[in-house]
């Protein structure tokens, strides 16, 4: 790859359960290069020594920055198909969550003009696919607010901020290439 192509940093984001990692999914199977969620094994890692987000919410943070700091820069210049490059999630949603327990601090708000993806595909709320799982305790109407804390921290960055609407997980891929090819 020449030095002056940089790839396309795109983000899927949004609440929890909302179909994220579902497209994210089916872009892999279509060849592109896609970084999955950081928080789901960190998460689960603390929740087996007893710990939780709420309860440790820094150095949980900490953990999920370094491993998306390291998605992010990775993704600069590596050889992938069409030079778009996908994350589950960015390193604004970070300080969302932080700030949606009242726990962002400087460092945190600073963030968002340290990272700056090219696209940012939110996806909203939709009670009719949200499950809980293991990593995933909180009931529904719990997980929705942390929504408007996401679309906050994005439209604070500036960057393109695209609704995708509550279709198929076929409809929402072609409606995400047919916005950034």
């Amino acid at each position: 790859m020449s030095e002056d192509k940089i790839n396309k940093r795109i983000v899927l984001a949004g609440g929890p359960s909302t179909g994220k990692t579902s497209v994210l999914n089916e872009l892999i199977k279509l060849g592109f290069k896609c970084y999955e969620e950081a928080a789901r094994d960190i998460l689960s890692k603390y929740e087996g020594k007893g710990s939780s987000f709420k309860s440790d919410p820094i150095k949980i943070s900490n953990e999920i920055l370094k491993k998306r700091d390291k998605d992010f820069n990775d993704a600069k210049k590596i050889l992938c198909k069409k030079n778009i490059v996908f994350f589950d999630r960015g390193v604004h949603e970070i300080t969302a969550y932080l700030r949606s327990i009242n726990c962002s601090k400087d460092y945190w708000e600073k963030l968002l003009n340290k990272y700056d993806y090219d696209i940012v595909f939110f996806f909203p709320n939709w009670k009719e696919i949200y499950i809980k799982d293991e990593n995933r305790i909180e009931e529904y109407e719990e997980a929705i607010k942390i929504s408007p804390y996401i679309d906050t921290v994005y439209e604070e960055s500036s960057i393109l901020k695209i609704k995708v609407p509550n279709t198929s997980i076929e409809d929402r891929v072609k409606f995400i290439l047919n916005n950034i090819l």
